[in-house]
């Protein structure tokens, strides 16, 4: 076999950069006003502790003042200056918390003990105002893989379930807007299927095709997309090239991932998570301010990390 393409990597390509940016905007920009709903779990505190003692962000407490300043005493936390809006249940937190959006007092929101899917189901009701009319809401994860050279965009593992032509288009555009906000511009976009062939049978495959051709004609501009490309031929040059895939822009080298299902996302995410042990984040935007998304399984570094990505995204 022939040698290898040299793989393009990004003059951001850890999470270490991804801070600094972030410390950068806080320092040339008017701070981030970070709104945590609920009092948090310890983990969760810390990472937010963090961003306030960073200078990340300007904290803002939905829930229970009382109950918040009991976890801030066990962790020796003063979090000096902080705006209280009170609310005792979850609910009244996170309908509080959507005015205050549409008020324009919050740039950021982290769900603190309150589970995703009830955050999200009352934030998408139509009177919150939390959807930007024509903006499609999508979860973009952050990852540094230790045995890949950049850092790697996967999107949808959390918020979209049902994934059509144009819900991609959509979801890409998100993708592109996140990696920009990170410092990557043009990002090489995968569009995963099972195979890196294109099967009438196998629908996914040719919408797959229909964004790479939409892409090669610059109807899709800002990045580089690809498809369909098979996980392994999108991270993996010698994968590609053993395999035929050789005149692609994305194949082997891939910036960011857009799986044909949040399924098969999760999947990605949640193997990740759990089994490489590698620095990575996690941040929903398309609605009127990001929300960084908060797994309870997650580490302070990751929990962090992800209010990291949403200070960069506000």
């Amino acid at each position: 076999m022939d040698s290898l393409p040299e793989m393009v990597i990004p003059d951001i390509s850890s999470f270490e950069q991804i801070i600094e940016r972030a410390k950068q905007k806080a320092i040339n920009e008017k701070k981030c006003r970070a709104a945590l709903l609920t009092a948090a779990d310890t983990e969760t505190l810390q990472a937010f502790k963090r961003t306030v003692v960073e200078g990340l962000v300007e904290p803002i407490m939905v829930g229970s003042e009382a109950s918040f300043n009991d976890a801030c005493r066990q962790m020796d936390f003063s979090p000096g200056r902080i705006k209280y809006y009170p609310a005792e249940k979850n609910d009244e937190a996170i309908t509080r918390a959507a005015r205050l959006v549409m008020d324009a007092e919050i740039d950021l929101l982290i769900n603190g003990r309150i589970p995703v899917a009830d955050m999200l189901g009352i934030l998408f009701k139509a009177e919150s105002n939390f959807i930007v009319k024509g903006k499609v809401v999508s979860h973009v994860a952050v990852i540094k893989p230790r045995q890949y050279k950049k850092l790697l965009f996967l999107s949808d593992s959390a918020v979209v379930v049902q994934v059509d032509l144009k819900t991609k288009l959509q979801l890409i555009d998100n993708l592109i807007k996140v990696a920009e906000k990170i410092g990557i511009n043009h990002p090489r976009i995968a569009v995963l299927a099972a195979v890196e062939v294109i099967y009438p049978q196998m629908p996914v495959t040719m919408e797959a095709a229909i964004l790479a051709k939409m892409s090669e004609r610059r109807q899709i501009k800002g990045a580089y997309v690809d498809g369909p490309l098979s996980f392994d031929i999108a991270v993996d040059m010698f994968a590609a090239h053993s395999k035929g895939i050789r005149d692609s822009d994305v194949a082997g080298q891939a910036d960011a991932l857009l799986a044909p299902s949040i399924e098969t996302a999760n999947g990605i995410y949640k193997a990740i998570s759990l089994y490489a042990h590698c620095p990575m984040g996690g941040v929903i935007i398309g609605g009127r301010v990001p929300i960084a998304l908060i797994s309870r399984s997650d580490s302070i570094d990751n929990k962090y990390h992800s209010m990291v990505l949403g200070v960069l995204n506000s």
